[in-house]
């Protein structure tokens, strides 16, 4: 199933929050949830609440028939952001967690807030890539840090990612001050997909279903919360 289907099976009764889904609008899964018959949603964002990315999220949710419960403006983190966003059975988030430079404490932080289930989308690369520009082994549950790629990884990168016209803040697109812990721009990781699943299990969720898509350059997974 889709990341929407998960959704739609998922919600029905139920709390639901999305983080960090004002990226592009059209990637939020508020309405989703809201077409599905969540109890209450919630977008959460970093983004300032007079920037116009909310009055986009709004419109569409209007364009779908349906309203976004609350809206919190919140980085995920920030030490008490479990404290100001609150509780929710369903989590989602997309697109987040390479961008953040410590993403053990970013899961965590996520799964501080998702009762039940918790579902995360993430750029991914698989364990071989070859190209005309060299190839790269990966180990099973591994990642790459980016800031430390050398000339050749990065080349072969770029052209990976370029052959589905993606752009990457820290391979293929400049750094304009170069590394910084509080910038959330860059893409800090190349993860592959098994090592989101440990990710979200040391967090306490146990990944039950995958799911590929733009061309095997993302995942998203859907965990459900272990019991202890």
């Amino acid at each position: 199933m889709s990341c929407d289907e998960w959704i739609s099976h998922s919600v029905h009764g139920k709390t639901f929050a999305d983080v960090g889904g004002l990226w592009g609008t059209v990637n939020e899964k508020v309405s989703v949830a809201a077409r599905a018959g969540a109890r209450e949603t919630t977008m959460i964002d970093i983004t300032p609440p007079d920037h116009e990315a909310w009055a986009q999220f709004y419109q569409r949710c209007a364009d779908q028939g349906v309203e976004c419960g609350k809206s919190i403006t919140a980085n995920v983190d920030d030490p008490g952001f479990a404290e100001k966003v609150g509780m929710y059975d369903v989590v989602h988030c997309s697109g987040v967690i390479y961008h953040c430079p410590n993403p053990v404490y970013t899961l965590a932080q996520l799964a501080s807030i998702s009762r039940e289930i918790l579902i995360i989308g993430s750029t991914v690369i698989p364990h071989h890539i070859s190209n005309s520009k060299g190839a790269i082994a990966m180990e099973e549950n591994s990642a790459l840090f980016v800031p430390a790629l050398n000339d050749r990884q990065r080349e072969v990168i770029t052209f990976y990612l370029e052959e589905v016209q993606a752009k990457a803040v820290g391979i293929n697109l400049p750094l304009a001050e170069g590394w910084s812990m509080t910038d959330y721009c860059p893409w800090w990781y190349l993860f592959t997909t098994d090592y989101v699943a440990g990710l979200m299990r040391v967090c306490g969720f146990g990944v039950t279903e995958t799911s590929s898509v733009w061309q095997g350059r993302a995942a998203y997974l859907l965990g459900k919360r272990i019991k202890m």
